[in-house]
């Protein structure tokens, strides 16, 4: 069942090289910019009094701009991923358990994560860009969008499930992450909800 839609950026808010003067651009547009590293959350509650066992499939529209030479994700190992059931966070780029393992479709542009929710537990799965890659923080030139789908998998002890599903997306703005001061850095943060169908009550079947 369709979730909702993503968009996971490690991008600047204006271009980084603005048209020379006379152009229309204000004078000291650029003081105003930052840097935004953007990710998507996705809180999943079992309300169910047993286990479930439940898949993530992640369909992303992967930059094709042959003339843009840094251009990011070319696959789904520029994302890292985090998975937190029991208040402890698994990274990916540490743990395979959380990774997004690719599905075989002629696009290559679908990957799939399997997790078991405890009765009545709560989980929050995470995809961000990997910003362990510090040339990628540098680069500023990661945009992914897509689309979310979620299943009872075939593994889960039982074939129909209600879960509770809240979809969001949280950023952090900087300036320049190595400035000297706190207003040199200029940390910001935004989050939001994502439209999502049913009221977030999603009532699934594998059969």
């Amino acid at each position: 069942m369709l979730v909702s839609t993503f968009e996971v950026l490690v991008k600047s808010q204006f271009p980084k090289k603005l048209p020379p003067p006379p152009a229309t651009v204000p004078a000291g547009i650029t003081k105003l910019s930052r840097t935004i590293i953007q990710g998507y959350f996705l809180t999943i509650a079992n309300v169910n009094f047993f286990p479930v066992t439940i898949s993530l499939v992640f369909t992303v529209k992967f930059p094709n701009d042959p003339a843009v030479s840094n251009e990011k994700p070319t696959n789904f190992q520029d994302f890292v991923e985090a998975l937190d059931i029991s208040g402890v966070n698994i990274i990916s780029a540490f743990n395979p358990g959380s990774r997004l393992v690719p599905e075989l479709v002629p696009q290559n542009n679908k990957a799939r994560v399997t997790f078991t929710l405890p009765e009545n537990g709560t989980g929050l799965f995470i995809l961000q860009p990997n910003i362990l890659n510090a040339q990628l923080l540098s680069d500023a030139n990661f945009e992914a969008r897509g689309y979310v789908e979620i299943f009872v998998s075939s593994l889960s002890g039982s074939n129909d499930a209600t879960l509770m599903v809240t979809p969001e997306h949280r950023g952090t703005f900087f300036k320049d992450l190595n400035g000297a001061t706190t207003a040199d850095v200029g940390l910001d943060q935004i989050a939001y909800a994502l439209p999502v169908s049913n009221g977030g009550i999603f009532n699934l079947s594998n059969v």
